[in-house]
């Protein structure tokens, strides 16, 4: 039974990764409240963390958004961050720790620049398997992450996205020790919601 789930996974993987290379995944223009996105993404991942033992540290002084309001796929960003959150948790240890920092990097005209910085204390990564950490069913072999069975699609459906929102990420780390994503997003800064004639308000 449990080969089920597993198998629904990775055809929703293969579809959504089949529909990035030929671009034709459907990318949202909706008005976004990051600080709801944010508690939505923090309401799922804390209580996974918590439940595996994690520490979770989104270091909350640091983290004020400066244009809470932006316009981009709410559906899509939330599916970028629960994947790299998932797998923080996932290749973690019991007495782990995941941290974020926020920043804003830069505004030009009505585009502002957010950048997002998630570590965590798991297994890590080897310098092979980073070369290849966005190619389509990779996966580390002869290691601790090779019993844990994804499909080998998240970081590429994850950069796919990424890549379509005219964005970056990086990863870096130190196997046994440690993973890092820096992740680089450009957004539409949107005007309150107050502001905005009844029909366009969520």
């Amino acid at each position: 039974m449990a080969r089920k789930p597993q198998m629904l996974s990775l055809i929703n993987d293969v579809l959504q990764m089949s529909k990035l290379e030929d671009g034709k995944a459907n990318l949202t223009h909706e008005l976004i409240s990051l600080v709801d996105l944010t508690r939505d993404i923090v309401n799922i991942i804390h209580g996974r963390a918590v439940e595996a033992g994690i520490e979770w540290d989104f270091e909350k002084n640091k983290s004020v958004i400066p244009y809470p309001y932006i316009y981009g796929s709410s559906l899509h960003l939330r599916q970028i961050f629960l994947n790299i959150y998932g797998n923080c948790i996932k290749y973690n240890r019991p007495g782990g720790k995941i941290t974020t920092i926020f920043d804003n990097l830069e505004e030009h005209g009505n585009i502002c620049t957010y950048r997002w910085t998630i570590t965590d204390t798991g297994i890590g990564m080897s310098k092979e398997f980073l070369e290849h950490v966005f190619d389509p069913f990779a996966q580390e072999k002869n290691d601790a992450r090779s019993m844990y069975h994804g499909t080998g699609l998240g970081m590429a459906i994850v950069k796919g996205l990424i890549d379509r929102m005219g964005g970056s990420i990086e990863i870096t780390g130190e196997e046994g020790v440690c993973s890092e994503f820096v992740i680089v997003i450009p957004f539409e800064i949107a005007p309150s919601p107050e502001t905005l004639p009844v029909r366009e308000r969520r």
